[in-house]
């Protein structure tokens, strides 16, 4: 067996493992909040912003996730004290339609970087606390396969922001 295979055989063991071990703790009624598993060290997350849509349409949220460890990290869940609902979703592309649709895990290339931005990846937040404006930052912890977490703090933007990448671009009308 070469080592590509021997190295995706043992990541897709250790989510296995690590998914039953989750699910066990949660059937059980002891699941740890993500806010208070561990800080992956590998792992982690910047630029991350929402874009504030009125109630009740869900927020866009969107960051940049980097991996420095030598194998790919799964992302395999994501929640917020600041909102009642967060998911991820991803924007596919097919016959010139665009569709949005939830997705469980999403996967972190080893030495890389994965991109949640407008037409892609992205999170949709529900049920925002009362109170958030633009410009307030709010926490999104989200739960990696191996049991640690990666913290974002996301600031919250204009509906009508298209970037959160240095600067605020608007929609030309």
């Amino acid at each position: 067996m070469n080592q590509v295979s021997k190295s995706v055989l043992g990541a897709f063991a250790s989510l296995l493992l690590s998914s039953a071990a989750f699910s066990a703790q949660h059937a059980a009624g002891q699941a740890t909040p993500v806010a208070e598993l561990p800080v992956s060290v590998a792992v982690t997350a910047s630029d991350c912003w929402i874009r504030q849509i009125p109630a009740p349409a869900p927020s866009g949220g969107f960051l940049v996730f980097h991996n420095q460890a030598d194998q790919a990290a799964v992302l395999t869940g994501v929640s917020s004290p600041d909102y009642a609902d967060v998911m991820m979703h991803e924007t596919t592309h097919e016959n010139g339609m665009s569709k949005m649709s939830m997705v469980h895990q999403v996967s972190v290339p080893a030495g890389g970087q994965l991109d949640f931005k407008p037409g892609s990846y992205h999170l949709m937040l529900e049920q925002a606390r009362d109170g958030l404006k633009v410009g307030d930052h709010v926490a999104v912890d989200f739960l990696l396969a191996d049991g640690h977490r990666v913290s974002a703090q996301c600031e919250i933007k204009s509906p009508k922001a298209m970037s959160g990448m240095g600067h605020m671009q608007h929609m030309k009308h």
